[in-house]
């Protein structure tokens, strides 16, 4: 396949693209999901095909193969190349992608037992023991959720700067959710957990027990108090770090939202940004997390990437049109979720680093406040600079005892002074939250995570 790809790679350029690039892909992965016992879907997905990118003095035309027919791939290369110049006359800017070294490498992620191995039914025997292990912890969880998803899957990359990059990628990931009920009060509890690798994955007790933890989240907080509304100093938990770091800060460092006009980051590189104490970085180097990959799927080196250094907005996350546009180095943050979909800059291993406290000492030194453990969902507005969390538990902090839990907290602030305001960080640093991004219909994999860190001024509200 290498030479087929480098043969539609010259077609390109021959018919007057300046640059061009194909990603060839063959997955084959299975979802299941089972619900309050039953099994809604199972469901296997086999896929291969190629899409293919030119550029002209501003403008980009993709096409997209399904299989791998080499006159099919001669024809999409032709009409990408059309397109490139149709986007080139509607094309407000005209730039040139900046090239990069030539990269030639063969990838392969660490995997010993193959999900493709092992057979369905025992995929859905490991799904339908989560479900069981939450619908006989407690006779209040009223429905549950038991998901399971691999992936295998062969990739080239190749452009016309001579990159030919082949990676043979495996990952797995299980998640469950619990809802209880007691009272007329509803509440959920969630786990996942997800790395690259093989199946062997899941036998492992983070994963047995993922079910078992979401169960009994969801009766912790049936027997919890609402939280009072306020402006409170918070201790964050390992993961409500991180899903701060995920969601008020990584998705403004996104170069593709600066060039946009949609984040309030824009033109503050060489700025102060958080308290001097805090480091914030994205890392997709981190071997063992599911945010993990050695190239990004423009075939650029990845790398870590350190967007606040000691409180100061350092850098941005780029792809190559983001990086030549702005006239720096691209930095292996383009991902794409398959080869019918562009590349954009995504996030991959997004976290705060740590401090030289100790966690008992961040409460230890509070007179009142919150402790906030784990985050449901986040959502933030990196125009308006604006953020709001969810989170899963909160625990009242008085003269340094941690005491009465409440639920229902949710967190809200402003990007540009959250960080800020922080005044303490422990160094209990974990990754802890393997998941999905999502962004322009796209999913990526990330994880997140952190130490605890303390926070002042963070305003908390509960839901009706």
């Amino acid at each position: 396949m290498e030479d087929i790809a480098e043969a539609v790679i010259e077609r390109a350029l021959s018919l007057g693209a300046e640059f061009a690039d194909l990603r060839i892909e063959s997955v084959s992965g299975v979802n299941i999901l089972v619900m309050d016992g039953k099994t809604k879907t199972v469901t296997a997905h086999i896929e291969k095909g190629c899409g293919i990118r030119s550029f002209v003095s501003g403008g980009w035309g993709f096409a997209v193969c399904n299989g791998f027919d080499t006159s099919e791939l001669m024809k999409a290369a032709e009409v990408s190349v059309r397109l490139a110049k149709v986007c080139k006359e509607k094309a407000k800017l005209d730039f040139k992608i900046e090239s990069t070294p030539s990269i030639r490498k063969n990838v392969r992620y660490s995997c010993r037992t193959a999900p493709s191995t092992v057979a369905v039914a025992d995929k859905l025997s490991f799904v339908l023991g989560l479900d069981k292990s939450m619908s006989s912890h407690d006779e209040r969880i009223i429905s549950r959720s038991a998901r399971y998803d691999d992936l295998e899957g062969d990739r080239i990359i190749a452009n016309s700067f001579g990159t030919l990059v082949k990676t043979r990628e495996t990952w797995t990931l299980a998640s469950c959710a619990a809802w209880g009920k007691s009272d007329g009060i509803v509440q959920r509890g969630h786990g996942a957990v997800g790395n690259v690798g093989g199946f062997e994955l899941m036998g492992t007790d983070a994963a047995a027990n993922c079910g078992k933890e979401a169960a009994e989240q969801a009766i912790r907080l049936l027997d919890s108090k609402p939280v009072p509304a306020g402006k409170f100093t918070c201790v964050l938990d390992n993961k409500m770090t991180g899903l701060l770091a995920h969601e008020a800060f990584g998705h403004a460092c996104e170069a593709d939202a600066i060039l946009a006009g949609a984040s309030v980051l824009e033109g503050m590189e060489g700025k102060e940004v958080a308290h001097e104490t805090v480091t914030l970085v994205d890392d997709p180097t981190v071997t063992d997390t599911f945010g993990y990959f050695p190239n990004d799927w423009e075939g650029v080196e990845s790398k870590k990437h350190v967007l606040i250094q000691d409180g100061v907005l350092n850098e941005f996350l780029h792809n190559l049109e983001t990086s030549s546009r702005m006239g720096t180095t691209p930095n292996g943050a383009a991902r794409s979720d398959s080869y019918a979909s562009p590349p954009i800059v995504r996030m991959s291993n997004t976290y705060i680093g740590p401090g030289d406290m100790k966690k008992d000492e961040l409460i230890g030194d509070l007179k009142e406040g919150l402790l906030i453990k784990g985050g449901q969902y986040g959502y933030v507005e990196p125009a308006k600079g604006q953020f709001m969390f969810k989170c899963d538990e909160a625990y009242h902090i008085k003269n340094g005892v941690v005491g009465q839990r409440y639920r229902d907290a949710i967190l809200t602030g402003l990007i540009q002074e959250v960080l800020k305001d922080v005044t303490g960080i422990a160094d209990d640093f974990e990754l802890v939250d393997p998941g999905y991004c999502g962004k322009s219909g796209q999913d990526a994999r990330t994880t997140d995570g952190g130490p605890h860190i303390r926070v002042e001024n963070v305003v908390v509200g509960g839901l009706a």
